[in-house]
């Protein structure tokens, strides 16, 4: 019984030590951007890099000089920023729930969902 305990403590404190890996936001683009004449681009769109670990975005590729937004059920605003550099992007704790997250660069709106 003892040595079950004892094996048992070690796999729960392995178990709390493990710190999850940041998670993929998938977004994709919502609105289709046209060169200002009606034709699509030529080039290939970059979309958005983020990843999401507890209440903190990590805003990489393709998201420099764009909005980031968290929309609520209601499609009201409950999060904006403006990405300035790429890096870390601490999310309000006072959130939770499923939101939609947009990623606005432009003419070009991305969009996913994620759970706080």
């Amino acid at each position: 019984m003892k040595k079950t305990l004892s094996i048992l403590f070690l796999a729960l404190s392995a178990a709390m030590a493990i710190k999850a890996d940041p998670i993929l936001v998938n977004v994709g683009p919502i609105v289709n951007p046209d060169n200002g004449n009606g034709e699509n681009p030529r080039s290939p769109i970059l979309i958005p890099v983020l990843y999401i670990d507890g209440y903190t975005l990590a805003a990489g590729d393709g998201t420099l000089g764009s909005t980031i937004q968290l929309l609520d059920e209601d499609n009201n605003v409950v999060f904006s920023t403006y990405v300035y550099i790429e890096g870390d992007i601490e999310l309000p704790e006072t959130l939770s729930g499923t939101y939609t997250i947009q990623v606005v660069r432009g003419s070009q709106t991305f969009e996913g969902e994620i759970t706080l």
